[in-house]
């Protein structure tokens, strides 16, 4: 099974879990980069209470070149940030299999995976974990804790 891991990492947590995903399930990866990022927090968090969709660079690869994607983000705002919704909105996901990951500072997946389904029609999605920040401090513990969670996705998308 051919996976990718789409990720957007503004402080490195994020991006930090998403490579431990991408080693567990032997998948590419690639990071989702603004236009223009924003030069502090506080105007990434105005952006996302105002919803605003940032534009993206260019995106490297084909999801039809993959059975299953990984798409991680962290949450801002209790959801999904911009640049995340961006990508998703703008992808074909029917008849796609993705998993979604998120890391946030205590609460916020629930309505973080809720939108991101949203935005993705059509798709299954064989599995979702969130990783608490406060929790990111014990690298083996998160290790293992990826570990257990690509397993069961890969042994969830391998029988549809």
């Amino acid at each position: 099974m051919k996976a990718l891991v789409i990720y957007y990492s503004r402080s490195g947590k994020t991006k930090d879990v998403a490579e431990r995903i991408a080693r567990a399930a032997s998948a590419d990866i690639e990071e989702i980069v603004e236009v223009e990022k924003h030069p502090g927090y506080a105007r990434s968090a105005i952006a996302a209470i105002l919803k605003r969709k940032p534009a993206l660079k260019p995106f490297g690869r084909s999801l039809d070149d993959y059975d299953l994607v990984f798409v991680g983000t962290p949450v801002w705002r209790m959801n999904a940030v911009p640049a995340i919704q961006s990508f998703l909105a703008t992808q074909a996901w029917r008849s796609k299999q993705v998993a979604l990951f998120c890391t946030m500072g205590g609460m916020g997946d629930r309505k973080t995976f809720r939108t991101m389904r949203e935005l993705m029609p059509g798709a299954r999605v064989p599995g979702e974990i969130a990783f608490d920040t406060a929790g990111l401090k014990n690298p083996e513990e998160i290790e293992a804790r990826v570990n257990v969670w690509v397993a069961e996705v890969l042994a969830e998308a391998g029988t549809s």
